[in-house]
This record gives structure tokens, sequence and C-alpha cells, in this order.
């Protein structure tokens, strides 16, 4: 049996990976990393039963794959679209306006601890790349200038915006009253209100900072992410915070391709794991299909100087086999027998298929050739040079 390597082949399987990859990530961060793999594990025995000729298991099998991706669609709905937002803030052409943050920060910090002293309660959040606006509701629009005055008013008790969030983005307070998504986590501390409930539902579907500034325990809070909440001891320990994920690092190339490849370890190895057992029962499997096919022979790097006179065969008739998805997603009818002359001799020559000669796609391997060899028949041909010129 002849296979060819092809770069598409490999091709395939980084792009396989990578997928693994961002689907076990996604599963991580989501708690969804159970029915991540046995989706994978449910499709990997389907392709295993298939290869068997196991129609109907491979048909049950199929089916279960499916209910469980719609069991993940419809559970981690939330889940899913902040994936999709953040994707979309990766393929925004233009990186988000960070202009003027340092003066907003420190108006932040100002009013956060300002607030925290006087036992008032506040909720600020300050976007970054991703959207919000399909995670919040409501508020009202404000378009003003960041400001210590401005954001004490907000949270103040007689305030009619004081029970919401004040968005801000860059150096502008976009708006106030704003109500955030809660949070479904089950390890959240006893004394956390709705306030900082509502900021750790934000920072964890988003990549936006949210300070909580506490009513009763006069305590701030900044939250990021999904990990665990940091309390800040003074004004400048914040802006600190602040500045530290808004400002960008620059680092060197090789740093940068270390870090990229360090950062998930174990989840890129379990990737590449199960890229490997997918991508070799797809394609290193022995097929069960066989298909006839002709191809017409072609030559390359004919030498200077010879041509042929002669040939015994202008097809082939190739047997190629390959799983049945395969075969059926593949197009043959344009195979191409290439033979490379470039070692051409005057007289009879005898040429084999060898590996190159067909541009097999991935996953088809040629059983048998009819004829199997050709034989050709080359002179020197001198009197064709002051023809061509």
């Amino acid at each position: 049996m002849l296979f060819v390597v092809r770069w598409q082949i490999f091709v395939d399987f980084l792009v396989l990976a990578a997928a693994f990859y961002a689907l076990l990530r996604w599963a991580r961060s989501a708690r969804a990393l159970r029915i991540a793999l046995a989706v994978v594990g449910l499709h990997a025995v389907a392709l295993l039963a298939r290869h068997l000729d196991l129609v109907i298991t491979s048909w049950l099998l199929d089916g279960a794959a499916i209910l469980a991706i719609i069991l993940l669609l419809l559970i981690f709905q939330p889940e899913l679209r902040r994936a999709l937002m953040r994707l979309d803030s990766v393929l925004q052409r233009w990186p988000r306006r960070l202009s003027s943050l340092s003066e907003g920060n420190h108006a932040i910090a100002e009013a956060a601890f300002a607030l925290a002293q006087a036992r008032v309660g506040a909720l600020i959040v300050v976007a970054r790349r991703d959207s919000i606006a399909e995670l919040v509701d409501g508020g009202i629009a404000l378009e003003a200038i960041t400001s210590l005055e401005l954001l004490e008013a907000i949270f103040q008790k007689d305030s009619p915006l004081h029970d919401g969030a004040a968005i801000i983005d860059g150096d502008r307070l976009l708006k106030a009253g704003v109500v955030l998504p809660l949070t479904q986590r089950r390890d959240v501390p006893g004394f956390y209100g709705t306030r900082h409930r509502a900021g750790m539902g934000l920072a964890e579907r988003s990549d936006a900072q949210v300070i909580v500034v506490s009513e009763e325990r006069g305590k701030v809070t900044l939250m990021s992410g999904s990990k665990l909440q940091q309390h800040m001891a003074d004004r400048d320990q914040l802006i600190t915070a602040l500045e530290q994920v808004q400002s960008v690092v620059r680092e060197s190339g090789a740093s940068r391709l270390r870090r990229y490849l360090l950062v998930d370890l174990g989840l890129k190895l379990a990737a590449l794991g199960l890229a490997v057992l997918i991508w070799s029962m797809s394609y290193l499997a022995s097929g069960t299909t066989i298909r006839t096919v002709s191809a017409p022979v072609e030559f390359s790097n004919v030498p200077a100087g010879m041509e042929i006179t002669e040939q015994s065969a202008d097809t082939l008739e190739i047997q190629v086999r390959g799983s049945p998805w395969v075969m059926d997603s593949v197009s043959l009818g344009k195979l191409i027998a290439n033979f490379d002359l470039r070692s051409l001799h005057p007289g009879t020559n005898t040429l084999r298929l060898a590996p190159g000669t067909l541009d097999l796609p991935p996953g088809v391997a040629v059983d048998r050739v009819i004829p199997d060899k050709i034989r050709v028949v080359a002179v020197r041909s001198e009197t064709r040079r002051p023809q061509e010129k």
C-alpha cells in the first residue's frame, strides 16, 4: 500500500489540535470539561465503529455526541456568549481607546475609598477590550469625564442611580444605574451581598474590572476574571492594580514564544493527544472502501535535448483504498500520475509508481496499479534547438 505524505495533512493536524485546545480551555473555564471530553470520546468511538463497519453503532454514537453538544449549548449559554464576545474583540481591527487612563484611575480610586470611608456602597465597572453591552441592562447615559465628584454624587444614598453600577471606558463615564448579571458560583463568601455577586457575575463573563465598595464593612474589592477577588488596602494599591492590567507589556519574541508554548501546558498536551487519536483513526486506519480510477500519465522535468518517442501506456488504472466518509469527501477525478524524468537517459526507460507520483488526498492510499510499470523510449533531439530559437 502506497501512502503519500502531503503538507495538507500537517495543516489538518495543527488545526485539529488548535480546535481541541480551544474547546478544552473553554470547557475548563465553563466547568464543562467532562461533557466536552465525553463529546470527543463519543466521536472517537463512532469513528472506530465506522471503520469496523458497525453502522448502527456508529449512528447511535454520533447521535449521542450531537445530544451532548445540544446539552452544552443549552446549559452553558452565558459562557458561550462570553466566548463569542471575546472572539469578536480579538477580531477587531483596532483596539479600544485607552487614552487618559491615568486620570480616570486616580478618580476611581479616590472615589472608591472616599465612599468606603463614608460607608456608602458602590459598584464601578472599568471596561476593557470585551464589549459588555450584551451583558448589562438599563442605566442612564451620561457620557461625562470621570471625576471624584461625579462618582460620589452618583452613589449617594439619596441618588436615584446609587443601586446600579457605573460604567467607565477610558476617561469617560458612559452610564450609571446599570444592572449587572449575578454570578452562578456556589463558592461565594457568605457576607457577600447582591452588589458583590453582581460584580463577580460581570467579571467572570468579560475582561472588565469591577470595583465593589461594601456599605456594611467599608472595604474596597477589585474583581477581575474568575480568580479570587483582591481586597484593596489603600488608594495607591488600587491604582497600581488597575494600571497593571491596562498597560501593554513589551516582551521579546523569544519570551513571547516561550510563554505561548508553556502556558496551559497540560491542556495543550491533552489537545495534542486527542488530535493524534482522532487524526490517526480518521486517516491512518485501514479503509474498507476500494475504488478504481483512471489517471492520465504526465511527465515532468524532462532533460533539455531529450524527447519521448514512445510510451507503453497513456493512463493507469489505480485502485485506491480509504474510509467511506473520506472517499465520499474527496475528489479523485483529477488524479494525475506524474512521473519525474530528470534521470531520463536515451533508450528504453522503465518507470514505476513511487511516493510523490500521485498527489493523493489525506486518508487515501494506493492498493494496486495496472499496469504496475510503464516503458518510455527517449532519444536526443539535437534538431529541436534551432527551431526553439
